[in-house]
């Protein structure tokens, strides 16, 4: 990554996001059905789990952006217990392509919502549901950028790359 997000322009941010993008789709397609639903380790996700919540988690978080560009007072993000989060990661289900397609889809989703980011949306002010007040970065960083980061690592410890 090239340093912390709120140093980032908005160009940056979106580089950063296709770059993370590629790494898990990469990671993605060695995921085998053989070991979809193997964990690599107690209280870690299974690739399966993991795939689930790829597919799932930019959506919400593309359509959070959207929702925060055509009202900048909006209360965005989710917290841990989100009902659409656990049941991404409850049911992951057993059709490894079906995954894969969902995680591009839902990329595609994010990246166009970022399209539309300016550099002066980096450091824009937001009210989060769960942290308050803070600048759009923390909020990119949280839901977007770091939580791609820590997931090609549990994605790669699921597929056995480490």
């Amino acid at each position: 990554m090239n340093g912390p997000v709120s140093a980032m322009s908005a160009d940056e941010v979106r580089t950063v996001n296709a770059e993370l993008d590629a790494a898990l789709l990469t990671t993605a397609e060695q995921v085998s059905p053989q070991n979809l639903h193997d964990v690599p380790a107690e209280g870690e996700w299974s690739a399966a789990q993991v795939l689930a919540h790829l597919g799932e988690f930019p959506h919400f978080f593309a359509a959070e952006l959207r929702r925060w560009r055509a009202d900048p007072s909006a209360v965005i993000g989710r917290t841990h217990d989100h009902p659409a989060r656990l049941a991404a990661v409850g049911d992951p289900g057993d059709r490894l392509d079906a995954a894969r397609a969902a995680v591009g889809e839902a990329f595609a989703d994010l990246a166009d919502a970022l399209a539309a980011l300016e550099d002066h949306d980096v450091t824009a002010p937001t009210q989060n549901v769960r942290y308050g007040e803070e600048p759009l970065a923390a909020f990119l960083d949280r839901y977007v950028i770091g939580h791609k980061q820590g997931h090609v690592e549990h994605l790669r410890a699921a597929v056995g790359d480490w």
